[in-house]
């Protein structure tokens, strides 16, 4: 077990690493912690995203040349458009559905901007056709198509923005995984200087050990066994401090109307949350273990 006590011959617990070092793996657990959540959170989020703006396109039909006409005859005109592209365009492969966003859920979606019906009955607002996209759509197909039923209308192209998504998600994904790289050799440097530190504590009673017949590889052990306990317990502290932290800011997340990524609940991410301190306790006791064999090489 990682905080299973071993007999030992090296007064390890008495040394200052058994005081610093599980605060500090517990400060780099916790910040390694936020930074998984936050990177599946953030590769969740993005990928619904993109779904959500690859599952829908539309099409604009503008009301050119006709804001001087009587609000009738541009809504009679701009409606044997409408109707001209969507029967064009039905037949088209790679459509699953199309069909015109009702003139009611228009005012509905600018009346909080433009105010009530009445007002925006009167302003030549474009008529939007909506596209639901299946497998084998071609875009450059559609668009050239559209051209030749109405050279106005206007195929809005999602695609610039999902790729700027990903640039943005791919940027912040890298930097986050850099971070708990850079977390992981920060807490495997501070167990190399604490184990450092105790052989240079301990020097007098390696040599001695050394002249009773010790094994390199038992001196080893036991700076590999006292580091291990210590990365364990602060890893489990750090853990306790971060998992109510996130599920927290989760909650307060909820109340903003926020989903919680459903990537955070998979079988695979919690077992990886679970085995961190069992994960670090073993880099510790791996890490403390050759560096203290490769200090007797150099000594002796």
């Amino acid at each position: 077990m990682a905080f299973r006590s071993h007999p030992s011959h090296l007064p390890l617990e008495a040394d200052s690493s058994s005081r610093f070092l599980p605060s500090i793996v517990a400060l780099m657990v916790a910040l390694l912690t936020f930074s998984m959540v936050g990177l599946a959170a953030l590769h969740d989020s993005v990928g619904q995203w993109s779904s959500q703006i690859e599952g829908s396109l539309s099409i604009q039909v503008p009301p050119t040349e006709l804001a001087n006409r009587s609000p009738e005859e541009r809504e009679q005109a701009l409606q044997k458009t409408v109707d001209t592209i969507i029967d064009e365009l039905a037949s088209q492969p790679g459509i699953a559905r199309i069909e015109e966003l009702s003139p009611e859920t228009m005012a509905a979606l600018l009346e909080p901007w433009l105010g009530p019906d009445e007002v925006v009955s009167e302003l030549p607002i474009p008529r939007i056709i909506e596209i639901t996209p299946e497998t084998g759509f071609n875009f450059d197909a559609l668009e050239a198509r559209l051209g030749q039923i109405a050279p106005e209308a206007v195929l809005d192209d999602h695609r610039i923005w999902i790729e700027r998504i990903a640039d943005v998600a791919f940027s912040v994904e890298l930097a986050l995984t850099l971070l708990i790289v850079v977390l992981f050799g920060a807490t495997m440097l501070s167990i190399i200087f604490a184990t450092k530190s105790g052989f240079s504590i301990h020097h007098r009673i390696i040599e001695l050990l050394h002249l009773i017949g010790a094994q390199d590889d038992y001196i080893a052990r036991q700076f590999g066994r006292h580091s291990r306990r210590l990365a364990f317990f602060g890893a489990l502290i750090g853990l306790l401090i971060a998992l109510p932290i996130s599920a927290l800011i989760a909650w307060l997340g909820l109340r903003a109307g926020w989903p919680i990524p459903s990537l955070v609940f998979s079988p695979l991410f919690i077992g990886l949350v679970v085995a961190i301190p069992f994960i670090v306790a073993l880099v510790a006791y791996l890490t403390a273990t050759r560096t203290v064999l490769r200090v007797l090489r150099q000594m002796l």
